[in-house]
């Protein structure tokens, strides 16, 4: 009952202070790309934020743990982050997944983000982007070093920044190539992967919900390295192969139809499918409990299930899934799917370029 309540006490917060604030940062982001003088690359930033802007809307849930007086900084410091990844990963995926090189070079910005002002900022843009890609990592760099703990998470964020933008190249140009050798090998090369297969391992490292979680966790000034470090060892890699496997599944009839590469379609069935999910929702909230903040961690992990759960239409392979899913959070989590369904409803259901 107590934490049925405090689930709801969150979710209001996230209501009323979180996403009106996000909603801002989106609509100011968005202009900045409109204005892009770089025809193709205006045509990508503004198509990346169109169709993935619940994103960040969706990850500055994680501002609920940060102090009223730090919310602000909090809410533009995820947004602009995850605006960043969603930037980084459309070009990735449509302009330099060819060759291996660009994309890993492109995925510089995700690190240099997270590092702090004064360090060189060395970006290469693909274009002439009236300074986007430059203006998103100093916005970045900026909220993030203005938050009191932001050295006790800088050097995890820069790990999981590292592996976010190498998963993204790999997988990118695995997929333009047809050549699984050199991703799989990258997952190989990952630590604290546990009992995960590899193409398991490849979907967390497409993900960014490691590096905001912990961008989040620097707005506490009661952080200790100690609760940094946890932080990152509960979303890598157990939140990181949730979030991304999940997409995947909910999309895994149109990547069918259109060739785009499917992490789910590597399980050898549904019943495989669906305990690999499962397995992965149960360690993530098992992970995420203990965390300092753990209700609102758990809550993340309770809305990305929810969300692709309410996301299944009727008939697809997630819609035999979701039941189990749902099952899986545990009383806690279903006023959380309750109001991803309402909204889903409303709103319609999620996009990917």
């Amino acid at each position: 009952m107590i934490a049925t309540l405090k689930t709801f006490v969150t979710l209001s917060d996230y209501g009323v202070s979180i996403v009106p604030r996000a909603r801002r940062e989106i609509r100011r982001w968005a202009a900045a790309a409109a204005a892009i003088p770089d025809p193709t690359l205006r045509g990508h930033a503004t198509h990346a934020i169109l169709v993935d802007s619940r994103n960040a809307e969706a990850v500055a849930a994680l501002a609920a743990t940060a102090p009223r007086r730090h919310r602000q900084t909090t809410v533009e410091l995820l947004v602009a982050y995850q605006l960043l990844v969603d930037y980084v990963d459309t070009l990735g995926e449509r302009v330099c997944a060819d060759e291996l090189a660009p994309s890993l070079e492109l995925g510089t910005a995700l690190v240099a983000a997270v590092e702090t002002p004064v360090s060189p900022l060395r970006l290469a843009p693909l274009g002439d982007d009236g300074g986007y890609l430059v203006a998103l990592v100093t916005s970045c760099r900026g909220c993030l070093w203005r938050l009191p703990s932001a050295a006790l998470v800088a050097e995890d964020a820069a790990e999981a920044a590292t592996r976010c933008a190498e998963g993204l190249a790999y997988t990118h140009t695995a997929t333009r190539r047809g050549s699984l050798a050199q991703l799989r090998r990258w997952t190989a090369a990952q630590p604290r992967t546990g009992a995960y297969s590899w193409w398991e391992i490849a979907a967390g490292g497409n993900s960014s919900i490691a590096i905001l979680a912990l961008l989040a966790s620097a707005a506490d000034p009661a952080l200790t390295r100690h609760d940094a470090a946890a932080v990152a060892a509960a979303y890598w890699p157990h939140l990181c192969v949730m979030s991304t496997m999940l997409d995947s599944l909910v999309d895994y009839e149109r990547d069918a139809l259109s060739g785009e590469f499917s992490f789910v379609s590597y399980y050898a069935g549904d019943a495989a499918a669906r305990d690999g999910l499962l397995g992965a929702t149960r360690r993530s909230l098992s992970a995420a409990k203990p965390l300092a903040h753990g209700d609102v961690h758990a809550m993340i992990v309770c809305g990305v299930a929810g969300y692709y759960a309410a996301s299944a239409t009727r008939g697809s392979r997630a819609s035999g899934i979701a039941p189990s899913l749902l099952a899986a959070l545990s009383p806690s989590g279903a006023p959380i799917a309750f109001a991803l369904r309402s909204r889903h409803r409303h709103r319609g259901a999620p996009q990917r370029p």
